[in-house]
């Protein structure tokens, strides 16, 4: 049979959205993972190069989409709609040269930077046309001389676009979230995602419609049309059924929720809306908190109710049922590992031994203990917990902790510090029983929980701890009332209280079940849906208060198997998760001593299926959440999946990770060949940002961010001629130094680094110019390092380079020739000794023939003459012996018989041996000029003009 044309465009914009998404997602992953090998550049290639393979194999799919708007206007119209498909294709194919640079870019070596230019423009023009142009999301309306928005043709092209321009964005800095520029590109991106999508989802509409009974019956029909794809759902009812008004108007509201979000997902919209998600959390300020997109956990294993359990900080364990094995399976992830990753699932159960129902349970009594519970295919409850010295991590066998009593069911749990309780309702007696689990892990007894005949079959059942050592049992009667029993285990003698009502549903409102959660401070909620689909609450503080709405109607699902989860954080927020009637997860929130719950909040995109959600606490106000997608018939597998709510207060050692982690992709850039060191100074600045942030809750940090202002960020602003900036930068550091030195008067290695801040400071100072600071920071400079010198002879040669450049090169542009001088020749002495020392360094030799070059020059300015020339010829005669040894002196023997050795030769009456080493520098750049004319045949030049000269005079 044929695929309808509206199914087939649907779908083709749904595998549009779903690739670009994946890419999305892929290249998120691998940045935030921090690696380096591969590179980024070219893992993030390799993720493009699938999107763009994958659009390629959905060419077919796209062509009818073009097909099918074309037929959507009329035959003189189709014009139009080919030009802007034109359009849409070049809009395609400058992403895809983009793609195309940066490999090229990348495969050469990182040295072509107009190519890396290129990309980033291209990718930028591509994403940014459909970012500014509203046309290219309308069509001709058949009818009319007004245009209808049609964004089928348009979004194909957009999402591959965007991906694309993320992938440069990325590729060029994997740390664009610290980028201000970058973060408001894509935030723009994300408001143009929703814009597609609000105008999108309006093409929508759901049908509902019927009669209400009199007598007591309504019924409901309904239809959904897509009015973009032309997708129509049929009509449909649900035949009469029991209810009046109420009733009639919670299912039209039911309906139009249902059929909208199915029809989201049909026309793939529900792509659009988890790709917008995706881009919003990317691109926002990682100071600001917010929940995540649904992004995929990457475990092989077939689910299905999933439960999770954390117990410390960063650590989180999975457990869920294996449909195909019967049996439990659990996993785990520790976020604070060097290398983060899900470890391979192991079996904490035999195969065929757990009951489809109830779902199990996973709970922390404390560090290093996770406890898990379920009913056994023999109808009993068993028990298994982590165990460090199993090779599974989990104790070798089960334990059954429900005695010999086989007809049970609703088994709820609790864990409070050092205990975990299980109740389970026995059928045969219609009595709750308990079992508890002390801090060791081991179970005690079976116990009744209440007299025989205080439930019933129909009850449902909750546990709840308000407090440590304190455990409520919470059940429904007859669908009209709630009861519960206490146990505190700091009594005297401890049992349990006598059963009491605590509260009875409002009206017929009652629900299908119960959700009990603790806070840990003596207070407690029960939470349910109310047949309306509004969530109600009663609050225990002491005592029970009477039940109210807390949201709206017609949001929650009445019925099996629709539950909540509830989640409490360590600074005792109470959340509440949900799947809507919109099929979109929901949550509410109250915060300790605040009466008033918050709206509620949808997160992601409507799915498919209903899945059963697991929530665990991570850190304070932090929850993470998972569920399984168990896919659609559009054709999606399995997938868990998961969501948290960033807190936005990483620690200060993971923020200066961060930081690091810029200045060391500045330091790449700054030494790619091309125009990169702007970006290099931004992606320092980056760092040097979060690296102050870092220091501001953390003073500990005040050396790393001081070591920074001066290398890379000073150096870099002062070699890119931004001398104002480096100056204030250097002068940021001298202060952190000073306070530190302060606290720590006897540290050497703060002195020196110090002392390192003044000399780059001078330079700074000197290009700026303001020459006389220039010149007095850099004499500080060497004083301190000479103080360092006088105790750590290892700095004598680093003292002996500052008194040269830039000490004594300042001074002497300062005209304090005495003073330079006296710089020089402490230097040339320090050089002398350390040549004693290690007489075969041509290191040390060069630099003593440097010393006497700079020497001489602050002789002449004295001036005496003499002196100077005699010096000048001193270094020439050294640095000859050095090039005899290793030609790559040679350039520099040419120079300095250039200047200054000839020229103050020949002022001070010294021709003959000015015009002996006028010759040598002559056969020195003849030489050179053999083998590199453009930089030495000037030099020659030179050298046979200053020759003629001599011999003319």
């Amino acid at each position: 049979m044929t695929t309808p044309t509206p199914v087939l465009t649907a779908l083709a914009i749904y595998e549009a959205g779903k690739k670009a998404y994946e890419a999305y997602q892929g290249i998120v992953a691998f940045v935030s993972l921090g690696r380096e090998d591969p590179t980024p550049e070219e893992e993030i290639l390799a993720k493009l190069d699938v999107l763009h393979q994958d659009f390629v194999a959905l060419q077919g799919r796209f062509d009818e989409v073009l097909e099918a708007v074309k037929q959507a206007v009329r035959v003189e119209q189709q014009a139009y709609v080919l030009g802007l498909q034109r359009d849409l294709d070049g809009l395609r194919g400058r992403a895809r040269t983009a793609m195309d640079e940066l490999n090229s870019w990348v495969a050469g070596g990182r040295k072509d930077p107009l190519l890396r230019s290129s990309a980033d423009d291209n990718s930028r023009i591509a994403a940014n046309t459909l970012l500014e142009g509203d046309s290219f999301f309308y069509r001709p309306d058949p009818n009319s001389t007004e245009s209808v928005f049609d964004h089928r043709l348009a979004y194909i092209a957009y999402v591959y676009a965007l991906t694309v321009r993320f992938g440069v964005i990325a590729g060029l800095n994997p740390q664009y979230r610290e980028d201000r520029l970058a973060r408001e590109e894509l935030t723009r991106h994300a408001a143009r995602l929703d814009w597609v999508f609000q105008h999108a989802d309006q093409a929508i509409e759901p049908y509902t419609g019927g009669s209400v009974d009199p007598a007591g019956s309504y019924f409901v029909g309904y239809q959904c049309v897509d009015r973009i794809t032309g997708f129509d759902t049929g009509h449909d009812d649900t035949g009469w059924r029991p209810g009046g008004q109420a009733e009639y108007d919670d299912a039209r509201a039911y309906y139009a929720d249902q059929l909208r979000a199915d029809m989201r997902v049909r026309v793939g919209l529900a792509k659009l809306m988890a790709f917008h998600d995706t881009v919003a959390y990317w691109a926002k300020d990682p100071r600001t908190p917010g929940w995540s997109p649904w992004m995929p956990v990457e475990v092989p294993d077939t689910m299905a109710a999933v439960t999770a359990a954390s117990d410390r900080t960063g650590r989180t364990v999975l457990v869920w049922r294996d449909p195909k094995k019967v049996q439990l399976r659990a996993t785990s992830y520790d976020s604070t590992a060097t290398a983060p990753a899900w470890k391979p699932s192991v079996a904490i159960s035999a195969e065929n031994a757990v009951r489809e129902d109830p779902k199990p349970r996973a709970l922390s009594s404390g560090p290093g203990l996770v406890t898990v519970l379920w009913q056994g295919k023999d109808g009993s409850i068993y028990a298994t917990r982590t165990d460090s010295r199993q090779p599974t991590g989990w104790l070798a066998a089960p334990v059954k902790v429900s005695g010999d009593s086989t007809d049970i069911s609703y088994a709820e749990a609790a864990a409070t510090p050092g205990s975990v309780v299980v109740v389970w309702r026995d059928n045969g007696t219609l009595t709750l029983m308990a079992a508890f689990q002390d801090a060791t892990g081991a179970w005690g007894a079976p116990q009744p929980a209440t007299p025989a005949g205080a439930v019933s079959l129909g009850s449902d059942l909750t546990v709840v701890c308000p407090s440590p050592g304190v455990v409520m049992a919470i059940w429904t009667m007859n669908e009209h009332t709630v009861h519960s029993v206490t146990y505190d285990s700091h009594a005297t003698t401890p049992a349990w209280s006598a059963p009491a009502q605590i509260a009875e549903f409002p009206g017929s409102d009652f629900p299908a079940t119960i959700h009990a959660a603790g806070t840990g401070d003596g207070k407690a909620d029960v939470v349910w849906q109310g047949k309306f689909g509004a969530m109600w609450n009663i609050h225990y503080d002491g005592g029970w208060s009477a039940p109210v709405e807390i949201t709206p109607q017609h949001l929650t699902i009445w019925g099996q198997p629709y539950t909540i989860v509830p989640a409490v954080t360590g600074d005792r927020r109470l959340n509440l998760f949900w799947q809507g009637r919109d099929s979109r997860v929901q949550t509410i929130y109250r915060d300790p001593q605040q009466p008033a719950w918050t709206a509620p909040l949808r997160l992601g995109q409507p799915w498919w299926s209903y899945a059963e959600l697991a929530a665990v606490p991570m850190t304070a106000g932090s929850v993470s959440l998972y569920r399984v997608d168990f896919g659609s018939e559009i054709g999606e597998v399995q997938k868990l999946l998961t969501s948290f709510y960033d807190t936005a207060t990483p620690s200060a050692s993971a923020r200066l990770a961060d930081a690091r982690a810029l200045m060391t992709r500045a330091q790449t850039l700054w030494n790619l060949p091309g125009p990169l060191r702007e970006e290099a100074i931004a992606r320092a600045a980056d760092g040097l940002a979060i690296a102050r942030e870092v220091v501001a809750q953390d003073p500990g940090y005040r050396a790393t961010l001081a070591s920074w202002l001066v290398v890379p960020v000073g150096t870099y602003l002062l070699a890119a001629g931004h001398y104002d900036e480096a100056v204030a930068r250097l002068q940021e550091a001298l202060g952190l130094y000073d306070a530190l030195i302060q606290e720590q008067p006897d540290s050497d290695d703060l002195a020196y680094k110090k002392a390192v801040t003044l000399v780059n400071l001078a330079q700074a100072l000197w290009a700026k110019p303001d020459h006389t600071q220039g010149a007095q920071r850099a004499v500080e400079a060497t004083d301190l390092l000479r103080k360092l010198t006088a105790k750590k002879p290892s700095y004598r040669a680093g003292l002996a380079s500052w008194l040269v450049f830039p000490a004594g090169t300042y001074l002497l542009g300062t005209r304090r020739y005495d003073e330079a001088i006296a710089r020089e020749q402490e230097a040339l002495g320090l050089y002398d000794t350390l040549l004693q020392e290690q007489p075969g360094s041509d290191e040390l030799a060069y630099k003593k023939a440097w010393t006497l070059v700079n020497l001489a020059q602050a002789l002449w300015g004295k001036p005496d003459h003499a002196q100077s020339a005699q010096r000048a010829v001193q270094a020439t005669d050294l640095l000859r012996k050095l090039a005899a040894k290793d030609p790559k002196y040679r350039p520099g023997l040419g120079n300095w018989l250039l200047w200054p050795t000839i020229p103050y030769l020949r002022q001070s009456g010294q021709r003959d041996q000015a015009l002996t080493r006028a010759q040598e520098a002559v056969d020195i750049f003849t030489a050179l000029n053999g083998t590199d004319p453009a930089t030495y045949g000037p030099k020659l030049d030179q050298a046979k003009k200053l020759l003629a000269d001599i011999q003319a005079g």
